[in-house]
């Protein structure tokens, strides 16, 4: 089949879809392959029993105004403004998310309290070199003590590594929001005042945020093909000239943007490259997150976007609530929360039943709810949740792109593919620049 006057997008997450979305408002044809039967990708929002949530917390911040007008223009009156904050569950107690200091003092021991006003009242004097890991960023924002109580804790949680050998950058851009000045701030001022943090204020679509993907696939006059996975890309050593799509059609291609996982699409190269590069690709991980999906005959969980968990005998990091986002997300009368448990894809073997058992049970011993208020659960496994950003990702991933390089119709775009974490309007720019890019060549 020959099909190659257009851009072959691999992935209909929300790289793929952007990278349509741009290229149809530049009159190029795309056509996008995406594996599952929706597009969407991890953002998908699923309809269940007159429930609808995310699979992920997720929400979209004002953080670039081209993108937000982008997102406007496609969902309309759709696009909800929302302000929910988060707390942050320690020893059953509830701190605000971004932390506030009067609200740590009355919470913590006064011998913890000293060493944290110490420490940061220290970090104010002292001068950092550039931090080379997480853990340092953390102790350069907060100090030793706050750290090791919420952030250390949580983050190794999250990504399964030590914080001492995950990459500074792994905090997404949300610490430079928390920093020191608002805390010292607050102390010197009225201690009811609530920081502006961007996780209380957001927008949020009326009926989850995979609507923007629905409505961008419905509205763009180009071509989709669900169920379609990638399982082959045929190349001549410098051009990708054809795809495979579910291990019987063949497709020849021109440019070919892939959002798919940087060690998938290295091992679907054929001829199959240097044994060396797979090997480096396949060491390369992902934190998978299985979502425990609870609906509950309640009117509302709680008043919060998300509470996060740092204590590790719990197994979950977060939970978040979608009415919290947008009323019509659930019954008036019920709610649904989703509790994220991160795990390692290579090595799990837990079962899904045993793990909605053990939320279910801990959520009820902290009095948070009662396991006959649950009506339906379900379990969601996304084994691609979080590129794993371990110190020795860098040195890794520019020897990959180095070589991918060599295929000058191949472009990568996407959390996965580029292998870093990014935001939805990080992703819609980035798109837009890519297809500004091919557009001209």
């Amino acid at each position: 089949m020959n099909d190659n006057s257009k851009i072959h997008i691999l992935g209909g997450g929300p790289a793929g879809m952007a990278t349509s979305y741009y290229a149809s408002q530049k009159k190029i044809n795309s056509v996008v392959y995406e594996a599952s039967s929706a597009v969407g990708g991890n953002c998908k929002t699923i309809k269940l029993d007159g429930f609808y949530f995310d699979l992920g917390a997720h929400r979209f911040h004002d953080k670039n105004k081209n993108v937000t007008n982008e997102i406007k223009k496609i969902l309309g009156d759709q696009l909800l403004k929302v302000h929910s904050p988060s707390k942050i569950f320690y020893k059953d107690s509830f701190l605000d998310f971004p932390l506030r200091i009067f609200n740590v003092l009355t919470t913590l021991k006064m011998n913890d309290n000293l060493k944290i006003i110490y420490e940061n009242l220290l970090n104010q004097i002292k001068t950092f070199d550039d931090p080379n890991n997480f853990e340092e960023v953390a102790y350069q924002n907060y100090g030793k003590t706050l750290s090791n109580l919420f952030l250390i804790n949580y983050t190794e949680k999250l990504w399964g590594e030590s914080s001492n050998k995950l990459l500074p950058n792994i905090s997404g851009g949300r610490l430079k929001n928390l920093s020191l000045k608002s805390i010292i701030t607050e102390l010197f001022s009225n201690q009811k005042s609530k920081s502006k943090h961007l996780d209380g204020d957001f927008w949020y679509p009326k009926f989850g945020y995979g609507t923007i993907f629905e409505l961008m696939k419905n509205s763009l006059y180009q071509e989709f093909n669900l169920n379609s996975a990638i399982t082959k890309l045929v190349h001549d050593g410098e051009k990708i000239t054809q795809i495979e799509i579910n291990r019987s059609e063949v497709i020849n291609v021109n440019d070919v943007v892939s959002t798919l996982p940087i060690n998938l699409l290295v091992k679907f190269l054929h001829p199959v490259v240097d044994k060396n590069l797979c090997t480096i690709a396949e060491s390369l991980k992902f934190r998978g997150l299985k979502l425990c999906v609870l609906m509950l005959d309640r009117p509302f969980f709680s008043d919060n976007a998300s509470i996060y968990f740092p204590d590790k005998n719990i197994p979950f990091t977060r939970i978040y609530e979608p009415k919290n986002r947008s009323k019509y997300t659930a019954p008036i009368d019920k709610t649904c929360i989703v509790a994220e448990v991160p795990y390692n894809p290579e090595k799990s073997n837990i079962k899904n039943i045993e793990l909605i058992d053990r939320v279910v049970s801990i959520l009820d011993r902290k009095k948070m709810l009662k396991q006959s208020e649950v009506l339906t659960t379900k379990v969601y496994d996304l084994p691609f949740a979080y590129p794993i950003l371990g110190l020795e990702v860098k040195e890794k991933l520019n020897i990959l792109f180095k070589f991918l390089s060599r295929f000058k119709n191949l472009h990568l775009i996407g959390r996965n593919a580029d292998f870093e974490y990014q935001h939805t309007h990080d992703i819609f720019e980035n798109s837009k620049n890519l297809i500004e890019k091919i557009s001209k060549n």
